[in-house]
């Protein structure tokens, strides 16, 4: 005979096979909520955390009107990919729900509602990178080099730079070559430090804001991009032929050309949602793999409206000293500056994120990509660059 706490024990767990069966139809009922009972399908049932996101992507799914048929089937895939999820980054395990037997060790059951945005981003960051890698890098655009453009080289406002980088090579402007002009894009330090923090997000991946933030600021320096004069020096500039441009209207002169495209700013989380992704993606593909599929990830990722990541007020001491002690080393050094060394120092504006990404802002935009596959079905068209 089975015993009464063994009858429990496997009416819980035939309810809870009933919700992930719910679940991979494409269900959004609450686990608490639910009284269902079903077979099993797998030898375990999955985590909390992929049983709640996976609930989570049949409400946007539902919410968003598309055909039957196809999406069935897909949605069925998507459900299956889901489920068996890892978990990546720092976190906690696959977390057991409520209800169900506890043995009393290992992590604690809880209800899939109450899961942190956080725990779920960690298990939608790995249905993205897989995404990515097998979208495969998009390719960039070039033109016959011209041998006769003027010579520069980048350093400075890395999102900056490499927006104008890839322009350029578009025209047949690759940078370097022989003795070129450096061209050291600045502006507002603290606006330099968030855009060195969110192209390193789409490149390498980095640590959180916040905790970046701080590992500058406890050793009183600045992160090589952001660091004007190192950035000079990596590269050898000799005063004749350094140009410091601290005011973007007139940087298109300074590297050949009339016009530059406008820069795009990813809002604080869709930097947050690349830095988490780039993290996955490092093993899944080889090392060099990896840029180029972050920036495929840069040019496509939706936009979601969310201001940029703003420096915190407890930071704006240290980045106002940093500005200072650059513009006292400018005017040392006797370098060209284009536009106003002032504008070196941080923006008097209130910061515009000020605590960083906000994970809930992080998760809406992950789902919003697993769900639609747009932003991975059609390769964006070239952009149409001068001949």
């Amino acid at each position: 005979m089975t015993s009464p706490s063994g009858s429990v024990d496997a009416d819980a767990t035939a309810r809870a096979h009933g919700w992930v069966a719910h679940l991979r139809d494409g269900g959004t009922t609450p686990w608490l909520a639910w009284s269902g009972t079903g077979a099993p399908t797998a030898p375990a049932v999955p985590g909390a955390q992929q049983l709640e996101l996976l609930r989570r992507l049949n409400l946007a799914s539902t919410s968003s009107a598309r055909p039957r048929g196809d999406h069935d089937r897909e949605r069925t895939r998507l459900a299956d990919r889901v489920l068996v999820a890892p978990a990546a980054g720092r976190g906690q395990a696959d977390l057991p729900l409520v209800g169900l037997a506890h043995r009393g060790f290992g992590a604690a059951p809880v209800d899939p509602s109450t899961i942190s945005a956080h725990e779920l981003l960690r298990v939608a960051s790995v249905l993205l990178a897989d995404d990515l890698v097998a979208l495969g890098a998009d390719p960039v655009a070039t033109s016959w080099p011209r041998p006769w453009r003027r010579r520069v080289r980048l350093v400075g406002d890395p999102l900056v730079a490499a927006a104008t980088r890839r322009h350029l090579l578009g025209l047949g402007r690759p940078e370097g070559g022989p003795r070129p002009f450096v061209v050291a894009i600045g502006g507002p330090l603290d606006e330099l430090l968030a855009h060195t923090w969110t192209q390193r997000c789409f490149e390498t991946g980095a640590t959180p804001w916040a905790e970046w933030l701080r590992f500058w600021r406890e050793r009183d320096q600045l992160p090589d991009r952001a660091d004007l004069l190192e950035s000079v020096r990596r590269w050898g500039g000799r005063r004749p032929f350094v140009r410091v441009v601290t005011d973007l209207d007139l940087l298109p002169r300074q590297v050949g050309v009339r016009s530059l495209p406008p820069v795009r700013v990813p809002g604080a989380d869709q930097a947050e949602l690349a830095r988490r992704v780039a993290a996955v993606v490092g093993l899944r593909v080889e090392r060099h793999e990896r840029p180029a599929l972050m920036r495929t990830l840069q040019q496509r990722i939706p936009d979601s409206g969310a201001t940029p990541v703003g420096v915190p007020i407890g930071e704006r001491e240290w980045v106002a000293r940093s500005a200072a002690r650059t513009i006292r080393a400018v005017t040392r050094r006797g370098y060209s500056v284009v536009g106003d060394l002032a504008d070196l120092a941080p923006s008097a504006a209130a910061p515009s994120a000020p605590g960083g990404p906000d994970d809930r802002q992080v998760l809406d935009l992950a789902i919003r990509m697993v769900v639609d596959p747009s932003w991975r079905r059609e390769r964006r068209r070239q952009e149409e660059v001068e001949r």
